[in-house]
């Protein structure tokens, strides 16, 4: 049988993405988990009464701000900027003021804007464009349109 020079390839892709995790056919990303604070700090936590005033998120909106989130900076996503201190704080997660507007269960706005002040760069004389954007997800998790 003629080995056409892909099936080594695909069976190499194929053992990769069903034994080790986080390696797949189209790249590898390795999940971090979140960076937990020492013990002395987490001994001053208190927990609150009441979450009257929190913002609340359904999980219909919180599918779809993941999924927006993910779209718009995915892992190992690289800013392009001609000012390395603006490039640092477009790869801030901080930065940004998000909304989410929910519709229907079928259909959702995810607003990404960034707020330069957080980084405390003076924007005046920088053209920015896509430094923020609207996300149109459905209620499957599909991105539908992007502004």
């Amino acid at each position: 049988m003629t080995d056409h020079g892909f099936v080594k390839p695909l069976l190499l892709s194929a053992c990769c993405s069903t034994l080790l995790p986080g390696c797949s056919f189209f790249g590898y990303y390795k999940y971090r988990g979140a960076e937990w604070a020492p013990p002395a700090e987490a001994e001053k936590v208190v927990f609150p009464d009441s979450y009257e005033n929190a913002v609340r998120l359904d999980g219909p909106s919180m599918a779809a701000l993941e999924v927006a989130r993910n779209e718009f900076m995915p892992p190992g996503v690289k800013a392009v900027a001609h000012d390395e201190q603006m490039a640092k704080c477009l790869l801030r997660r901080d930065i940004y003021d998000v909304s989410v507007l929910k519709v229907n269960d079928n259909l959702f706005f995810v607003s990404f804007s960034p707020d330069f002040a957080k980084c405390q760069i003076d924007t005046t004389g920088f053209l920015l464009f896509d430094a923020g954007a609207i996300y149109a997800i459905d209620g499957k998790g599909r991105v539908l349109a992007v502004q």
